[in-house]
């Protein structure tokens, strides 16, 4: 059996070799609300019926610790098509076009279509629970130009309140892919909470202190303090309108309060290692 499996593994490694960048992307979420979102970066113009590099996979997140770490990429990566992927403006846009909402039981649906060989799973999604995974090993298979069905559920407890509207999460999902990993940043609200427009909701400062401690760990998952990353550039150039706040570690944040605050980046190292409020 290990034989077998071993055998499909390395035939797939070869054929992966021949296309060092294969992908894999979010596509859409579909919201409980009927709203239907896509991950940071698509391109919905982007054709889908395809396996080569160009033009399949220019839309396509490659979200890499070493690249967040040195302050290459914000903790969404970066695109062929549009380079870093600015958090606080990809954040801006989805939530000014209307989010797509969790299920009643915190599940948000969406759709991954892996481009070719490397795209595939299995994904994890911070810090969500992965319910319904694509199919792969090690982000291998031998499908292409294929859509799957990606679900992940939001920890009990948590709060959307990111975003100009208060009421965003951000999730990551990306898969293990020697050449990515791959994947995508995805903007939802809770059921129940979503809003269509420029609508405000007040914040609480404590939980965004709290999430925006812990981003920066899972993002590096378990590397050394981070430089001042894209994504920090980004949120600080659109005066920290929660966008930092709601990533990824937890899945939930806080807009800016009424109170003006500013993000710093910390110096500490290791676990503790992360963004900090302050009131000024």
């Amino acid at each position: 059996m290990f034989f077998n499996t071993f055998i499909v593994l390395a035939a797939i490694s070869s054929s992966a070799l021949l296309n060092v960048q294969a992908h894999g992307t979010i596509t859409s979420v579909t919201g409980a609300n009927g709203v239907t979102g896509a991950g940071f970066g698509i391109i919905a113009s982007t054709p889908r019926d395809g396996s080569t590099p160009n033009p399949f996979e220019q839309d396509t997140s490659v979200i890499r610790n070493n690249a967040i770490a040195s302050g290459k990429t914000g903790v969404c990566g970066s695109t062929k098509a549009g380079g870093n992927n600015d958090v606080a403006s990809q954040l801006a846009a989805a939530s000014q076009a209307g989010l797509p909402t969790a299920a009643a039981d915190g599940t948000v649906t969406m759709n991954l279509h892996q481009v070719n060989q490397d795209g595939a799973g299995p994904y994890t999604c911070d810090p969500a629970t992965v319910t319904t995974q694509v199919p792969g090993v090690f982000g291998l298979s031998t499908a292409k130009a294929t859509d799957f069905a990606l679900a992940a559920q939001i920890p009990a407890g948590m709060t959307c309140a990111g975003g100009p509207n208060g009421d965003a999460c951000i999730m990551r999902c990306r898969n293990p892919a020697l050449a990515g990993p791959f994947g995508s940043c995805v903007a939802v609200a809770q059921s129940g909470t979503a809003s269509t427009g420029n609508s405000t909701a007040a914040a609480t400062a404590d939980t965004a202190a709290t999430d925006a401690a812990t981003a920066a760990t899972a993002a590096t998952a378990g590397t050394t303090a981070t430089p001042a990353t894209a994504a920090t550039d980004a949120t600080a150039a659109t005066g920290a309108k929660g966008g930092l706040a709601g990533l990824l570690s937890k899945l939930g944040g806080a807009k800016k309060a009424a109170t003006a605050k500013r993000y710093i980046n910390s110096r500490v190292a290791g676990k503790r290692s992360g963004y900090w409020l302050d009131n000024q």
